[in-house]
């Protein structure tokens, strides 16, 4: 290891992992908290976009599809309650389905093996100042010292209030997740999305061939099975899909009181002046329907960490993530807007089904 400082990791996701080994790869000391155990599933659309190519070819991980065998993904179905349809075709490589579960699996054997520490059931209780440059990083774990931290907590965390992080407001608009998987079915595209008044519901497969159903919707439904049975009594074309699936193979998982704003992208320890970075979901969540959440955090991640390199991190991190993403979270925000009122859909799908070129402009401008 050189004789830099520390790395320091909260969240040991997507973003943390990639972070982790980008870091590590070269040769700095890395360590990594992580809240709970990596390899479990979690609450994701699980739909992998093709720019994370790049992203995992820097990592040293361009063998993940060789590896793991994800689903491909190409063909896109969408489906309005009113029977309107819009069929689409990926352009460029194909998208791939695969369980965070399997993948954040491979990232942390990679994180390890190029000599991160990476802790699992290991929350951070507590973060303060060690004047003059260092904060300290206090868990079950002990005391750690770093001279830099990127945060990649995810959609929530306890630290988002001692953050000051907009989220932390229970005022802001709120949507719940829900998670499930069914055993393998043949689909009429390889992904589908059914509109529903103020959400939507993915259906694709993911490497083992299971049917990975996701759903976003506003408000404060139950993250249970039977709330998209309930908006299935409204949509032929959802009924008629969760009648050929059956039950969930598992328990259903679902996660609350979340939502699409910025939170923050780089900040200084007032006290101390270490750079503190926002990775992933921390720094904002890009709606579900774009599918790039899990690039998006694989390549800000990576970012956050190359940035710690820099004799300015801050500066170097908040260019390098506007230019990354300032365009698509543009473009994905006024979309997501339309798709949560599905009258705007079953008036738009015939226009632009006939407008191949318009929406292969508008999928690459929600992707890097």
């Amino acid at each position: 290891m050189s004789e830099r400082p520390p790395l320091g990791i909260v969240g040991g996701g997507l973003a943390g992992l990639a972070a982790a080994i980008a870091a590590a790869q070269r040769g700095r000391e890395v360590l990594v908290w992580e809240s709970g155990v990596i390899g479990r599933d979690k609450v994701c659309g699980e739909f992998l976009s093709p720019e994370a190519e790049e992203d995992l070819d820097a990592l040293g991980c361009g063998d993940l599809v060789s590896a793991l065998k994800p689903a491909h993904l190409r063909a896109v179905a969408l489906f309005g309650a009113g029977g309107a349809r819009l069929d689409l075709t990926l352009p460029g490589h194909p998208a791939l389905g695969i369980t965070r579960a399997a993948l954040e699996a491979f990232l942390a054997r990679r994180a390890r093996e190029a000599g991160a520490t990476v802790l699992e059931r290991t929350p951070v209780r507590a973060m303060a100042p060690k004047p003059p440059r260092a904060l300290e990083i206090q868990s079950q774990a002990g005391t750690h010292a770093v001279r830099s931290l990127v945060l990649s907590m995810g959609k929530r965390s306890t630290l988002d209030a001692p953050l000051d992080l907009p989220r932390a407001s229970a005022a802001r608009p709120s949507f719940v997740a829900i998670k499930a998987y069914c055993a393998p079915t043949p689909l009429e595209a390889d992904v589908e999305l059914y509109l529903v008044p103020g959400g939507y519901i993915g259906v694709n497969p993911v490497e083992d061939g299971r049917i990975g159903v996701c759903a976003l919707l506003e408000g404060n439904a139950r993250p249970v099975w039977q709330t998209l049975e309930d908006h299935a009594t409204r949509h032929p074309a959802l009924a008629r899909r969760l009648a050929s699936l059956g039950a969930p193979t598992q328990k259903p998982r679902g996660l609350a009181r979340f939502g699409f704003g910025a939170q923050a992208v780089a900040r200084a320890c007032p006290t101390t002046g270490v750079p503190l970075l926002f990775a992933g979901d921390a720094a904002r969540l890009v709606p579900s329907f774009t599918g790039d959440g899990m690039a998006i955090a694989l390549r800000s991640g990576r970012l956050a960490s190359l940035a710690t390199f820099s004799p300015d991190p801050i500066r170097a991190y908040t260019r390098a993530f506007s230019r990354a993403f300032a365009a698509r979270f543009l473009v994905a925000g006024a979309l997501h807007g339309l798709l949560l009122h599905p009258p705007v859909f079953e008036l738009l799908a015939p226009l632009v089904g006939r407008a191949p070129r318009l929406v292969d402009m508008l999928y690459r401008a929600t992707r890097g």
